[in-house]
């Protein structure tokens, strides 16, 4: 009986490396789709990488021209500042300068008018009492 038993032994035994050799071309299999997506990832990251450089260079670029352009700014907003404060002083000073002389002229106005309103009124007055008789009492 040992050789039936042998037999059965070389059967399992090339049955198991027969599994073994399915197993191992399954895992071989899955590890070169697993390398593959690997490749891809790879790829994308290099890709990924090669924009985030190139929008690097752009901000670089954009970084530069803003500093270009931004003393001229602050040049013309402190410009447009003096031009502001040398007017606010102008207008103060025309101000200053007007403003009593248009207040007297306003009150020799007033005055004037106060004047002429009463002369006015005392000659129409005095044009009525003429018709009446003299009487200012009625």
């Amino acid at each position: 009986m040992p050789p039936l038993l042998l037999a059965v032994c070389l059967v399992a035994v090339g049955a198991a490396q027969l599994v073994i050799a399915v197993v191992a071309v399954r895992a071989l299999s899955r590890f070169n789709r697993v390398t593959l997506e690997l490749e891809k990832s790879a790829q994308g990251l290099r890709d990924c990488a090669l924009q985030a450089k190139s929008a690097g260079h752009q901000v670089e670029g954009l970084v530069a021209s803003l500093r270009e352009i931004v003393p001229p700014v602050r040049r013309a907003a402190e410009a447009f500042g003096q031009i502001g404060e040398r007017a606010a002083d102008l207008s103060s000073a025309v101000l200053d300068e007007v403003e009593r002389p248009v207040r007297r002229t306003l009150g020799l106005f007033r005055g004037v008018q106060a004047g002429a309103s009463y002369f006015l009124n005392r000659l129409a007055h005095s044009g009525h009492e003429a018709k009446n008789g003299g009487n200012s009492h009625e």
